[in-house]
């Protein structure tokens, strides 16, 4: 008797069954979301399982081939195999889920669009109009066929079903012999006809449901893990692990603020706004744990404006989670390219399974920059696993007050999307105007608004503007570290950073900014507590738990000093010299770092401060930011109002259900920025990453200016090396003809 092999170390049936297994376990976590969706779209439980049934035991049909089993067979003995001559199975595959599907169809029809055999389709590789994934197959001759392989197939799926009590559709081997590329193209050149345009929710939705619940069971029968779906800590757990912190930074420890505990008992979605120091990423991950409970077990998706505030929070959630349970997710990913986490044809692996959760929210917990669920609007990437985690998670949107307006208008329709599927927000900031907190309760309207009014009447520095650079008062800088008071120093530029940071090399400045690889920004973060003097840019602004006497800041939006000034006193000992000093910005600041794209707003941010009294509280900095702001609406920022259309443009393009492989369209970026950045590693570490696996080479990345990377990168296996001067202690610099 002939085996038939799925993957190098699985036969066929010993696939399946695994894979129907995971079924059962990932629609039971999910039967909460299916039975809310059911409601919302009115289709039956039971026909959708059938249907997600089917693509289970059908998806891998089409490996009943002898290119396929070659290739197997080379694996297994670690012999060479030309890939070239391998078909895709998913041609033969999705055969049979059109046949199947005609007939539950005669059963109970829920959908104008088989969706079950483009699930099938695409469960490795995209989907869409030109078929860039089966250029092969375009003019490859069909492949030689194992009616017994088939036949064996048929026979499975059947008993499978039957578990579940179902009849299995009466299918013929004979349907491998069908062009499937031809069954695609037929398919696809009727979507059009078939799915109106105010269907394409439903459509959608159901489509993430189908294909979604295929990935994670293919995935997870695959790689014979078992995952956890949901945390099990409680609010007590929380709190001991608050304890400990305190105690391990010498810090009296009083129970949960007012602030925290109102937070921890609040279901439902919550606009918070609170200063800095007020202890909101605890309060969050309190409200996080009830309203995950209350849902049933749903994620917790944590999701910041960079992704270095994102690694900074990824090492909080762990001492609360485990690292096992949080995962992380940004811009790194664009380093790997798909052949290295190919699940077709490994098996296993834990740095392929690691990639692969982490990037598409499997994990409990995952924690990452806003852009990675944005881009699921677009059908980028793993949207549909994105999509389907997403719906049900309990999303916590830290800063939002930090977006320009393209990137606002595209959370405000995020959030009007996963809101309507059932997710919840804490929508979380220190400096949040009145008119963005009106504008999330439209999308919101049954949330909350919590502001800890605890701390408005606090004090924590003295305030005084300079009207000078900050390049101007090197001495006074000196004078205030000899005194030995702890400085902060903040630029806006990373080229001025390094500047400064070299001028004061005699007393061991730290410099801290963007460009820095993972390893040595981790190494500096640590460092922190014990330094006396930081030089940064806006990177310190967020998200992490530093503390410093005095701060000599360059002038920037309101809101942004005021996050600044939250790294000085920050719990507000009122014996302390505490002081902020804020410099005029130059003008290459009034260029680049401006989120409303307004010319004179870090003119006016500056006019505000110099009249103010030098003793603000926290009310007096939010009365601040208020009278810069109101004279900019939300509504009016640069590309807000086209943001909140591009989704549906996106879609319509798609037809709502294709995939996107678009590598650079201008309007479906998460970020309008004109000073686009892109992730490379500096080539003095081509060596040591050559040597190195996926997931250890996000410790050798760093974000550089995109046009510079366009002159001076190459592609080497997969992986953008780019030709800059890198220094551990003060980041990459870019050539010197180069800057601008």
């Amino acid at each position: 008797m002939t085996i038939y092999y799925a993957k190098p170390d699985q036969t066929y049936e010993e696939h399946l069954e695994v894979v129907y297994k995971a079924w059962k376990e990932v629609v039971e976590y999910k039967r909460p979301l299916i039975e809310r969706l059911s409601n919302k779209y009115g289709f039956s439980v039971e026909r959708f399982l059938k249907g997600s049934l089917m693509t289970v035991v059908l998806h891998d049909i089409g490996k009943n081939i002898e290119p396929f089993q070659k290739m197997m067979a080379a694996i297994r003995e670690k012999t060479k195999f030309d890939r070239r001559k391998n078909y895709r199975h998913e041609l033969i595959s999705l055969n049979f889920a059109f046949e199947a599907w005609k007939e539950l169809n005669k059963e109970s029809k829920y959908s104008v669009f088989p969706l079950e055999v483009l699930a099938v389709a695409g469960h490795h590789l995209p989907v869409e109009f030109t078929f860039s994934s089966f250029q092969r197959e375009k003019i490859a001759d069909p492949p030689f066929l194992y009616p017994e392989g088939f036949q064996e197939a048929l026979i499975l799926a059947k008993e499978l079903f039957a578990k579940e009590g179902w009849q299995f559709p009466h299918l013929s081997w004979e349907l491998a012999r069908v062009n499937g590329l031809w069954r695609l193209n037929k398919l696809l050149e009727c979507l059009p006809q078939l799915l109106s345009k105010n269907e394409y929710d439903r459509e959608r939705t159901l489509f993430v449901l189908i294909k979604g619940i295929l990935i994670y069971a293919d995935w997870l029968g695959s790689s014979k893990t078992k995952v956890s779906y949901s945390i099990s800590a409680s609010k007590d757990h929380i709190i001991e692990v608050l304890k400990k912190r305190c105690q391990e930074k010498n810090i009296k420890f009083n129970g949960l603020s007012l602030f925290q505990q109102k937070l921890s008992e609040q279901e439902g979605d919550v606009i918070a706004v609170a200063p800095t120091g007020s202890g909101k990423t605890e309060a969050s991950i309190l409200w996080a744990v009830k309203n995950s409970r209350a849902m049933g077990g749903a994620k917790i998706i944590y999701l910041l404006p960079t992704k270095a505030t994102a690694n900074s929070i990824w090492s909080r959630l762990c001492a609360f989670f485990g690292e096992e349970n949080v995962g992380l997710t940004h811009s790194s990913a664009n380093l790997i390219f798909e052949s290295e986490v190919d699940n077709e044809t490994t098996s296993g692996s834990e740095e392929k399974r690691n990639l692969l959760f982490d990037q598409s929210f499997i994990r409990p917990v995952t924690v990452g920059t806003v852009d990675q669920l944005l881009t699921s609007g677009f059908n980028s990437g793993k949207w549909v696993l994105k999509e389907i985690n997403a719906a049900n998670s309990v999303i916590i949107l830290d800063e939002i007050h930090a977006y320009d307006g393209w990137t606002l208008g595209l959370i405000v329709s995020m959030i009007s999307h996963f809101a309507q599927l059932g997710a919840r927000f804490l929508l979380m900031s220190a400096t949040m105007p009145e008119s963005i907190i009106s504008l999330f309760q439209k999308v919101l309207p049954s949330s909350t608004v919590f502001k800890d009014t605890e701390l408005l009447d606090k004090e924590r520095s003295k305030y005084f503007t300079k009207d000078k650079f900050i390049e101007e008062d090197i001495a006074e800088i000196k004078e205030a570290v000899k005194k030995g008071h702890r400085i902060l120093v903040v630029v806006n530029t990373v080229e001025k950073c390094q500047t400064l940071a070299k001028e004061f090399e005699a007393y061991d400045a730290i410099c801290y900014h963007s460009r820095f690889i993972a390893k040595d920004r981790k190494a500096i973060e640590e460092s922190f507590e014990r330094a006396r003097l930081v030089i940064a840019t806006q990177v310190v602004e967020v998200s992490l738990d530093i503390d410093f006497d005095w701060l000599f800041t360059e002038c920037a939006p309101p809101d942004a000093l005021v996050q600044r000034a939250g790294r000085v006193n920050r719990r507000r000992d009122p014996e302390r010299d505490s002081r902020v000093l804020i410099y005029k910005a130059d003008a290459k600041a009034e260029k680049m770092y401006n989120p409303i794209n307004a010319p004179d707003l870090l003119e006016k941010s500056f006019a505000e401060f110099k009249q103010a009294s030098s003793d603000l509280n926290e009310k007096d900095l939010l009365t601040i930011v208020e009278s810069v702001y109101k004279d900019y609406p939300v509504e009016e920022r640069e590309g807000f109002s086209e943001a909140l259309t591009q989704y549906e443009q996106s879609q319509k393009t798609r037809l709502a259900i294709l995939d996107n492989i678009s590598p650079r369209n201008e309007y479906e970026r998460t970020r309008m920025e004109k000073y686009e950045t892109v992730t490379v590693i500096p080539y003095c570490f081509f060596a040591e990453v050559c040597k190195s696996s996926p997931r250890e080479r996000k410790w050798y990345e760093v974000r550089i200016p995109y046009w510079y990377a366009r002159r001076h990168s190459r592609l080497h296996e997969g992986v953008l090396f780019c030709d800059l001067t890198y220094d551990s202690k003060y980041g990459a610099f870019l050539k010197p003809q180069d800057r601008s």
